[in-house]
C-alpha cells in the first residue's frame, strides 16, 4: 500500500511498533482530535494497548469503532473505522410513518370494540378479557410513540433548576414506589442545568423506574454534580467544558455481566411487562446531549448506571 493511497482514505489508519503509533494518515488525525474532545489526552497509546489486548472494537464518544489489523508482523499497520456507517437506521429499514399510520387504524377499531363490548355485556369474563385488550392496546400505542420519539428526536435546550427537575420526578415516582427509599445527593453549587428538560426528564426517569422495578423494596440513590475528573472539548468555543454526572444506584439483584451489553438493544427486556425501549431512549437523549452513558453492575449487590453530559450553550 502507497503512502498515497493511505493518505487518500477515509479510514483511518495507523502504524504500530513496540506499542507505539509510529504513523497515521489524515483520518487518523480526526480520530485523535475525536478521541480529544472526548477528554482520552492519549488515545495513541489507549489504541496500542487495545490492539495488544486483541480488542476488535471500542467505543468512543456514543459512535462504536473497529480495528482491523491487516500487517500482523512488526511494525503492525492497521484500520480504525466506524461501525455504524455499515448499520442502517430505523428510517432505512422501513418508513416509520407510514408504519404508525397502519398500525394506528386496526388499533382503533381494536380499542374502540374493546369498550364497546365493556359496555354491553355483563358477563364478568369477557369485561376480564375485553379490559386485557384495552392494556394490551394502550401498550402498543406507547410503543408506538416511543419509536417515534427514536426516530426524528429534536433537542430544545434551555436552563432550567435542578431542585425544581427533581421534586417533579420524585414526587411521582415515590407514590408509584412506595416501599422504596428514594435517595437523593446534589452538589451545593450546582443549581441549574443547560439541556432539554423534558427529555434529560424521561432519560434519567427510565432509568430510575427501572432501578425501582428491579428491586420489591430497597434503596435507590440519585447522586447529580460535575465531574472532575473529566472534560469535554467544545468545537465550537475551543475550550474543555465540564461534564455533567447522573448517577442512579440501586440495591437490586444486579445484572448479569452477558446481559449487560443488550440492555440498550431495542426490544430487549426482562420484564414481562417491558417493551424494551425505555434504556434505548435515554441512550439516544443522551448521545443527541453529545454525552454518554456507562453502565456497572454486580449479582447480589445492585447496578449503578451514570449520564454524562458536556455542559454546553449550544
Amino acid at each position: 500500500m502507497s503512502d498515497c493511497s493511505v493518505n487518500d482514505l477515509n479510514i483511518a489508519f495507523f502504524e504500530l511498533q513496540d506499542g507505539r503509533v509510529t504513523d497515521m494518515n489524515p483520518a487518523a488525525e480526526k480520530l485523535l482530535q475525536l478521541a480529544f474532545e472526548a477528554g482520552i489526552k492519549n488515545f495513541k497509546k489507549v489504541l496500542a494497548d487495545r490492539v495488544s489486548a486483541g480488542e476488535v472494537n471500542f467505543r468512543l464518544q456514543h459512535r462504536e469503532f473497529g480495528i482491523k489489523i491487516i500487517t500482523p508482523s512488526t511494525p503492525q499497520r492497521i484500520l480504525v473505522f466506524g461501525l455504524d456507517e455499515f448499520r442502517p437506521s430505523l428510517e432505512e429499514l422501513f418508513d416509520i410513518s407510514s408504519f404508525q399510520h397502519e398500525m394506528k387504524n386496526p388499533l382503533t377499531v381494536i380499542d374502540g370494540t374493546s369498550q364497546l363490548v365493556l359496555a354491553k355485556t355483563s358477563d364478568d369474563y369477557i369485561k376480564k378479557c375485553a379490559g386485557i385488550i384495552l392494556n394490551e392496546t394502550q401498550r402498543i400505542k406507547h410503543m408506538l410513540q416511543n419509536i417515534r420519539l427514536l426516530s426524528g428526536m429534536v433537542l430544545e435546550y434551555g436552563e432550567f433548576e435542578v431542585k425544581e427537575f427533581l421534586e417533579e420526578m420524585l414526587n411521582s415516582l415515590s407514590v408509584l414506589f412506595p416501599d422504596i427509599k428514594l435517595s437523593v445527593q446534589v452538589e451545593p453549587d450546582l443549581t441549574t442545568v443547560y439541556a432539554d428538560k423534558k427529555k434529560l426528564f424521561m432519560a434519567v426517569n427510565n432509568i430510575l423506574k427501572n432501578a425501582c422495578e428491579a428491586q420489591r423494596s430497597g434503596q435507590v440513590t440519585l447522586h447529580i454534580g460535575l465531574d472532575p475528573t473529566i472534560k469535554y472539548m467544545c468545537r465550537a468555543s475551543g475550550q474543555a467544558v465540564p461534564m455533567l454526572k447522573v448517577s442512579i444506584s440501586d440495591t437490586g439483584p444486579g445484572v448479569p455481566e452477558e446481559t449487560i451489553g443488550k440492555l440498550f438493544t431495542p426490544f430487549f427486556t426482562t420484564k414481562n411487562r417491558g417493551t424494551g425501549l425505555g434504556l434505548v431512549i435515554a441512550k439516544e437523549i443522551t448521545e443527541k446531549h453529545k454525552g454518554r452513558i456507562e453502565v456497572q453492575s454486580t449479582v447480589g449487590i445492585g447496578t449503578t448506571f451514570s449520564i454524562y453530559i458536556p455542559m454546553i450553550n449550544p
